[in-house]
């Protein structure tokens, strides 16, 4: 996760789902949303819909207490493997404990970080450009991919993948954060980490059930398995 600091208090780019509720008594709705960074003070999201300027919310981040905020800035909506979503920008009424951010960001990732040891083939396509790579390693965020033609980091890349052993096709916009190529160290694996940016709740779940089945296995892996070597 990133930290970066604006306005004093310190910014983490983290991925974390969000229960919104805008009040209103009986017509009282609620969407369900996922920040793209957070801090003390407020929170960057994308929800499915839009919510004008000025609107209060009650946020729910995990399973911790509601907190009161209200819609300061919004973007035009992204389009998504899941629909279009729309970024806002919300402020807490009451800046919260810098202690809470951090216990968030590190649950995050905790869950997002673990990361198995697999191999299956994955296309990507960047502004128009096809490309094909392999997976070595894979988490409930992202994943890296071998490939000889890395994409820049800050690129969005629409990728598509079968996990190992299911037929269910992967259709997943992800978000370059790193890359390696050969120039910088020829010895390593030529590639990129991507994170994805909205998967499916259902498609997380796969994933997670994958790469906790994986990193659950004690044994060594036989030579050729498709879960293949580490990366390191």
């Amino acid at each position: 996760m990133t930290d970066h600091t604006q306005g004093g208090d310190p910014r983490f780019e983290v991925y974390l789902p969000v229960q919104c509720t805008t009040p209103g008594g009986a017509r009282s709705r609620g969407v369900t949303g996922k920040t793209r960074s957070i801090s003390a003070g407020g929170l960057e999201i994308l929800l499915p819909e839009t919510l004008p300027v000025g609107t209060p919310v009650l946020l729910q981040i995990g399973d911790g207490d509601l907190l009161r905020a209200y819609v300061v800035w919004v973007e035009r909506g992204t389009p998504t493997s899941v629909g279009i979503k729309v970024p806002h920008g919300l402020a807490f009424q009451q800046s919260v404990d810098p202690h809470l951010v951090r216990q968030w960001v590190y649950r995050a990732e905790r869950q997002s970080h673990t990361r198995a040891p697999v191999q299956f083939p994955v296309d990507y396509i960047e502004a128009g450009t096809a490309g094909r790579g392999t997976c070595i390693n894979l988490s409930r965020g992202g994943m890296f991919i071998s490939t000889t033609q890395p994409v820049q980091p800050g690129s969005q890349v629409s990728l598509k993948f079968n996990l190992p052993h299911l037929s269910h096709t992967f259709s997943v916009l992800a978000r370059v954060v790193w890359m390696r190529s050969d120039e910088v160290d020829p010895a390593a694996t030529m590639g990129m980490g991507v994170q994805f940016l909205d998967p499916r709740p259902s498609e997380t779940t796969l994933i997670g059930t994958l790469v906790d089945r994986v990193c659950g296995e004690t044994f060594p892996l036989p030579a050729g398995s498709r879960f293949g070597p580490p990366l390191h």
